[in-house]
């Protein structure tokens, strides 16, 4: 028996850069990657960024698509909105090129009225995207649910057709096979330990498995892919309503203010990060402030009573929360504070300049919300699926300096707190990290060990 395949999944609760990561290992000449499969629904996108910085958002089509060589699976757990489906099919056809998708035949379409019932009936935080519905309807055997027909080179195969071909991969042992995860582990239906505030599945590597029809004898490898501060979707609907959508554990809820001042000092963030600087925080700065940000952002940071809200009792995180989001509704994410007095870090720059680090969701366009790591939840979630090495992304949100760098480990200089951060998290899961993700484009990766085993047999 081979053991060939390779899985990539989220350790946190989502957006740690999955499709950054299958990118690479899809792209890397040295890798005879035979096939990949995905079980996604479209509640959640995939960014692969090019070496040139073109975005390509995945949803049901593998990310693996970037290798033209590999053959392309889609699993019966997933779901198809074929409207959503056939955008996705001409945004990523530069890569498909005459390929052939192989559908299950199990695999469900989500309709308007999947869509409808979440909107009615979750106000536990959700994308609205009919995911959860759908499956429903799938478990009870509904009569209405419809299954994917075929789209243009995306075919549909019976349950024996589209083993016997994933077979043929699984028997090679000159190929690999990749399994491309979706959501992330602290969104597991069932033991993430946020329940209600969850995704409408489990999200481990055993249940990659078994979605594709795979024996767990199977894996080489799993890769579990995670970011020093992870995030959780917006408290606020596109509509303006507040909907809870849970916390990260223990962690303490951070701001991008925090993040993006701790990054340009290679500090922790924390509130004196803030409090430390002399400030410049007046009732008429914070009324030119308001006045030019946006409904949305004043709601994000000032709470369902912001029409209410004392100016003299805004703190002043709030304050630069504020002005950093009047900037990035301007589409500005480097821009002057007026609000802080920043030492000099570089003279290429104007003094007192910020670098946004901020992101939105890739399917809602909301702004995440971003905590401190809890340990506690990682370890648990690595004891679920054992992985074989971390790949901590966004690494330049602990150290600016290293933003889009990439090469060997050996080959930088870390200074004490990083080297301390690099041995806590791997004593802490007793699992090593392969690798630093440094920004979004292919390849800007620092790499710490070899990331990809040798195919075994048994």
């Amino acid at each position: 028996m081979v053991k060939n395949v390779i899985s990539i999944i989220d350790g946190e609760a989502g957006s740690c850069g999955k499709a950054k990561v299958i990118g690479e290992i899809a792209t890397d000449k040295s890798i005879n990657l035979g096939a990949a499969i995905t079980n996604c629904m479209p509640n959640a996108g995939h960014t692969f960024v090019d070496e040139q910085g073109n975005s390509t958002v995945f949803r049901n089509i593998p990310v693996s698509a970037v290798n033209p060589k590999t053959e392309l699976f889609i699993g019966p757990g997933s779901a198809i909105d074929m409207e959503v489906f056939k955008a996705e099919y001409k945004r990523v056809s530069k890569y498909l090129g005459d390929r052939k998708i192989y559908v299950h035949e199990m695999a469900p379409l989500i309709d308007e009225r999947h869509k409808q019932y979440e909107r009615e009936h979750i106000r536990s935080g959700s994308t609205f995207k009919g995911c959860g519905a759908v499956t429903v309807e799938k478990v009870i055997r509904d009569k209405k649910l419809e299954f994917f027909k075929t789209y243009k080179n995306a075919v549909v195969c019976s349950n024996d057709e589209w083993l016997e071909r994933l077979y043929s991969y699984l028997d090679n042992p000159l190929e690999y096979v990749m399994l491309e995860g979706s959501q992330g582990c602290d969104l597991d239906l069932n033991h993430s330990g946020n329940y209600p505030y969850v995704t409408s599945r489990n999200v481990s590597t055993a249940q990659l498995l078994a979605d594709s029809g795979i024996s767990p004898e199977r894996l080489l490898q799993t890769i579990m892919v995670i970011r020093p501060f992870p995030i959780r979707i917006s408290n606020i609907t596109k509509s303006g309503e507040f909907i809870y959508s849970g916390n990260y554990g223990k962690g303490d809820e951070l701001t991008w203010t925090q993040i993006n001042l701790a990054s340009m000092y290679g500090s922790y963030p924390c509130r004196g990060d803030v409090e430390c600087f002399p400030n410049h925080l007046n009732i008429e700065r914070l009324k030119k402030i308001i006045s030019h940000c946006p409904l949305i952002y004043l709601k994000q940071v000032l709470g369902e009573n912001y029409k209410s809200q004392n100016l003299e009792s805004i703190h002043l995180i709030q304050a630069l929360e504020l002005e950093r989001l009047m900037y990035k509704a301007k589409g500005l994410s480097e821009y002057e504070t007026k609000l802080i007095e920043l030492p000099m870090i570089d003279s290429d720059f104007p003094s007192n300049t910020i670098f946004d680090q901020s992101e939105q969701t890739t399917v809602t366009k909301m702004e995440r919300r971003v905590f401190d790591l809890d340990i506690r939840k990682l370890k648990t979630n690595c004891q679920i699926n054992t992985p074989s090495s971390l790949y901590l992304n966004f690494f330049q949100h602990l150290g600016l300096d290293f933003k889009g760098e990439s090469g060997n480990f050996d080959d930088f200089y870390f200074n004490r707190y990083l080297r301390e951060y690099f041995s806590w998290l791997e004593s802490e899961t007793d699992v090593p990290i392969s690798a630093l993700g440094t920004g979004a484009k292919n390849g800007e990766r620092i790499l710490k060990r070899t990331l990809i085993k040798n195919i075994q047999r048994r």
